[in-house]
């Protein structure tokens, strides 16, 4: 059995708070392991994966199988699985433009204020790799250099990663918000 449907059939033993605990540790350490690489699967596994979010949602909100999910999920601020394979795309890119990852990973940017010989207000930017295929524009490069230039300047200008992922989150629960 899943630890999700171990955990629904002794949710009652628990308090909210604990509940959350348990499944962050147990499902969700798992469910985003290595997020960066699998990121790019198709939209048929992307629903799988928010169905456990939701499967989730609904333990800890005691919600029935087939109760609307979306507002124990804000009440949660949990963000959908795209959303969050965004988010932690992003806090990897942050890393990657700060000198925080790995040099193999941070090596593999570099800023159009690099590449080109003229002052633009674009420093902050990424050099964009010309890639015409759709698995050249699902590449790990193209991806985050991608995702960085469309960040706001005041995100990616943040002094610590901390104030980044906080400021970062705050904006993808708003998008969220307006979506529904």
């Amino acid at each position: 059995m899943s630890a999700l449907g171990q955990i629904n059939r002794v949710k009652h033993d628990f308090n909210k708070e604990l509940l959350i605990t348990i499944i962050n540790s147990l499902v969700f350490s798992k469910l985003f392991y290595c997020s960066s690489v699998w990121s790019t699967t198709s939209e048929g596994n992307i629903k799988k994966l928010q169905s456990v979010q939701n499967f989730a949602a609904r333990i800890i909100g005691g919600l029935r199988k087939y109760d609307h999910v979306t507002p124990i999920l804000k009440e949660l601020q949990w963000i959908p699985v795209k959303k969050h394979l965004f988010y932690r795309d992003a806090v990897l890119a942050f890393k990657c433009m700060n000198g925080l990852a790995p040099n193999y990973l941070s090596s593999l940017f570099t800023t159009r204020e690099a590449v080109s010989r003229r002052t633009t207000r674009q420093s902050d930017q990424l050099n964009l790799p010309l890639f015409t295929s759709v698995k050249g524009q699902k590449s790990f490069k193209y991806r985050i250099a991608k995702l960085w230039n469309e960040l706001p300047p005041v995100i990616k200008l943040c002094g610590s990663i901390s104030v980044f992922k906080l400021n970062l989150k705050k904006k993808l629960l708003r998008q969220f918000r307006m979506d529904q």
